[in-house]
């Protein structure tokens, strides 16, 4: 397959195209150059057929990223690229706001638009989601509504095209994004096999998981509350 990786400067967009390399050919993504030789020659270590990268920051365009894959139809899209995921609501200042919607937004759009019309067979696509775009996270409107936004492009894609394969993996824990550990390599594994399995999306991060349980049995316990403290106020009346 020749893979597009976005966001393969990040430890978890690096440790999925490591994941990904078995003879395969990857054109890798990213805003940190160093970042990318890194990652390039750890792919070529894990048997990778071919490796290239290209330096862009989505946020300025995507004018390298198409000169790169120009008359090179794509198989597969790992999208792990995202310019919010660190901050709060709080933290963005409002004149950012347009680069965050650029970033996270408008350019990948633009990237599996240029694909879809340059290529007759549509590539599958993985997109490195979170759960909490599955619950009201207090403080992180913009990075959750970002990408609940692409999810919605990628689907409404799906639904129209029978050939576009889709994962969305929803993210639980919480990877720190300047120092390695361990999770990205866990989560590029689990991703792995569920696309193997030709999953249509998973969840990874068992704290994510409880969240999402606790959130949606929030109506259940609160009506379970009241109807209690009424029960009690008949018994004391």
């Amino acid at each position: 397959m020749r893979i597009l990786v976005l966001g393969a400067s990040s430890n978890v967009g690096a440790a999925l195209a490591e994941a990904f390399s078995l003879s395969n050919t990857l054109i890798l993504v990213g805003r940190r150059v160093d970042k990318l030789r890194v990652t390039a020659n750890k792919c070529r270590t894990a048997s990778a057929a071919q490796v290239s990268y290209v330096e862009q920051d989505l946020a300025l365009g995507i004018s390298a990223v198409l000169q790169a894959i120009e008359g090179k139809p794509i198989d597969l899209v790992i999208d792990a690229a995202s310019a919010s995921s660190r901050y709060r609501d709080a933290e963005i200042d409002s004149n950012d706001i347009p680069r965050y919607v650029s970033a996270d937004l408008l350019s990948r759009t633009e990237v599996m638009d240029h694909i879809l019309q340059n290529q007759d067979i549509a590539p599958a696509v993985i997109f490195i989601s979170t759960v909490l775009t599955l619950a009201k996270s207090p403080g992180r409107t913009i990075y959750t509504a970002l990408k609940v936004l692409y999810a919605a492009y990628l689907t409404k894609i799906k639904d129209i095209r029978p050939d576009f394969n889709l994962l969305i993996v929803y993210v639980g824990t919480v990877i720190d994004t300047r120092k390695e550990t361990r999770k990205p390599k866990k989560l590029a594994s689990a991703v792995f096999k569920a696309f193997n399995n030709k999953k249509g999306k998973v969840f990874f991060g068992l704290s994510g998981i409880v969240y999402l349980v606790l959130f949606y049995l929030q109506p259940l316990l609160f009506h379970g509350v009241t109807v209690a403290q009424r029960k009690i106020r008949a018994l004391l009346a």
